[in-house]
């Protein structure tokens, strides 16, 4: 019998409302440059031919994504959030199992990453696919890390073994489908994938992407995403 070949299918969570950014739209949907922060990030994604088909989680409420120049592609579907993070990333994942192997792989990334780098994408993938093991973007911290309990630090911790997770990140859909109905049901609450899949005593491979691949969430962080694509741009045309 000939194995099928690994798929990969993305999710995007774009169902938050950035209530940090101090602004009545929601951040994905804040201009940046000629375009949307949700579509920046979608152009980034779909310039990657890695990826089977993308799925884009947003709000039940969203009044925006009608107006996004991907709304009509037929590479994108939507589904609708939940009440945290895991709820909307599972209710994407739901969808992606209708149409994919459960031995195919997911990609899970945040709207509000619009400077993520294809080559980082592309990196992560084939780490994943030929180490069979679940993976994530990362970046290490350089910075002296304070421990901090009523405002005063107690403890100054090791940051060599300190990084920062971004997205993407990439899994089993099978482990990441069992993983996230175990946070759900235990109650837990997880700030990325790759916790629900910790909590499963899974392990997780990191792999290391640049630091301009920031996540917007607040209103200077849309000056600085705007100078690294500029950034990018200049050193793609050099």
């Amino acid at each position: 019998m000939v194995n099928k070949p690994e798929k990969v299918w993305c999710v995007v969570a774009a169902a938050g409302i950035g209530s940090r950014m101090q602004s009545a739209v929601p951040k994905q949907y804040l201009p940046l440059g000629s375009s949307t922060v949700l579509d920046a990030t979608l152009e980034r994604l779909l310039l990657c031919e890695k990826i089977e088909h993308i799925v884009v989680c947003i709000h039940q409420n969203d009044n925006y994504w009608q107006h996004s120049k991907f709304a009509q592609d037929d590479r994108i579907s939507i589904t609708f959030g939940g009440s945290e993070r895991a709820d909307s990333v599972l209710n994407s994942v739901s969808l992606v199992k209708e149409h994919a192997d459960l031995n195919d792989w997911v990609l899970v990334h945040d709207a509000a990453r619009p400077c993520v780098r294809c080559s980082d994408i592309n990196v992560l993938i084939n780490t994943a696919l030929k180490q069979q093991v679940g993976a994530i973007l990362a970046t290490p911290i350089h910075d002296t890390v304070k421990k901090v309990v009523n405002k005063k630090s107690t403890q100054t911790l090791d940051r060599s073994i300190l990084w920062r997770a971004l997205t993407p990140q990439i899994f089993k859909l099978d482990m990441l489908n069992n993983a996230l109905i175990n946070a759900i049901e235990s109650n837990r609450v997880i700030t990325d994938e790759a916790s629900a899949i910790e909590q499963m005593n899974q392990a997780v491979q990191i792999v290391k992407g640049h630091a301009d691949n920031i996540k917007i969430t607040s209103p200077s962080d849309l000056d600085l995403a705007r100078y690294y694509l500029e950034q990018q741009e200049r050193q793609v045309c050099a």
